[in-house]
């Protein structure tokens, strides 16, 4: 059974090596303004740069939110990150993953786990002000990295300056090591 197991996970591993870019994580820093109480709450994707690997679950995500609430009684920063979506369209099959923010030795950034056997992914919120945030995840492991930007907003849009504004911000950081094209996400009919 363990061996089955290994040789699942070397398989998959191999046949996404292609999908996904071979350059590393980038290690940026997190915003310089960052709280948790500020980034604590619902938020919604605007749009997304991200590796096929990366976007496995939002492959077909529409009105897609995050919500961040820390973990009871934690003092240390754990968090969790609900991320929701809806399936193709606004009234498409709710999907969700719940992912556990652990590890903030600084604050904005943690480790970012999904399941036991996931390797865990770096997570940084790279900006962050009242209304808008960037985060930055990603992970290397097998020989494969996937990253993703999300431009967030506590609104379920954002003006198209505001949404320049954050794509310099993280095109500043040359986040975007396989140069991928920037996805709004679709929150129009959604709330």
């Amino acid at each position: 059974m363990y061996t089955l197991l290994i040789l699942q996970v070397l398989c998959v591993a191999v046949s996404n090596a292609f999908l996904v870019s071979a350059s590393g994580c980038m290690v940026p820093p997190p915003s310089s303004n960052f709280t948790n109480a500020r980034y604590y709450g619902l938020w919604y994707e605007v749009g997304k740069i991200q590796t096929a690997g990366g976007g496995f679950f939002e492959k077909d995500c529409v009105c897609t939110t995050i919500g961040i609430q820390p973990k009871t009684g934690a003092t240390n920063g754990d968090a969790s990150a609900v991320n929701s979506c809806r399936k193709l369209s606004p009234t498409g099959d709710f999907l969700n993953a719940t992912g556990a923010l652990t590890g903030e030795v600084v604050p904005g950034h943690w480790k970012e786990g999904f399941f036991f056997l996931a390797p865990k992914a770096d997570y940084t919120i790279i900006y962050l002000d009242e209304n808008y945030a960037i985060e930055y995840d990603c992970t290397s492991a097998f020989f494969m990295t996937n990253y993703c930007v999300h431009l967030l907003s506590r609104k379920p849009t954002a003006d198209a300056a505001a949404v320049t504004m954050l794509l310099d911000f993280a095109n500043s950081l040359k986040l975007n090591t396989d140069h991928l094209n920037y996805q709004p996400t679709m929150q129009n009919g959604c709330w």
